[in-house]
């Protein structure tokens, strides 16, 4: 199954605005693929925007930030034959909350 192009996320607010704007500066670090493990999401992306499967990785951004209580960062796509990058989204993680005896 071949799914279209997924469109950017929209920031919630200034923090995240921030956060989004380092990433679409190419500040991150690779957390999946590469030429000899290729991403799930790989005959996707070459479907939508091209290049070779081996070409893509998933990035994650060099920065968090701890947002309304929550661990935020960017992930996006990234083809380093081109250094196009695309489909940036948000990725909040909240503290998992334990019950008290009362």
């Amino acid at each position: 199954m071949n799914q279209g192009a997924i469109p950017d996320e929209s920031p919630r607010n200034l923090p995240e605005q921030l956060l989004l704007q380092d990433a679409k500066a190419s500040v991150g670090k690779r957390i999946l693929g590469s030429a000899d493990k290729p991403l799930g999401d790989a005959p996707r992306l070459v479907a939508n925007y091209g290049g070779k499967v081996g070409d893509w990785v998933k990035m994650v951004s060099a920065q968090t930030a701890v947002i309304e209580g929550a661990v935020v960062e960017v992930h996006w796509f990234r083809n380093n034959e081109t250094a196009q990058t695309v489909e940036f989204k948000f990725k909040r993680t909240y503290p998992k909350t334990t019950l008290k005896n009362l």
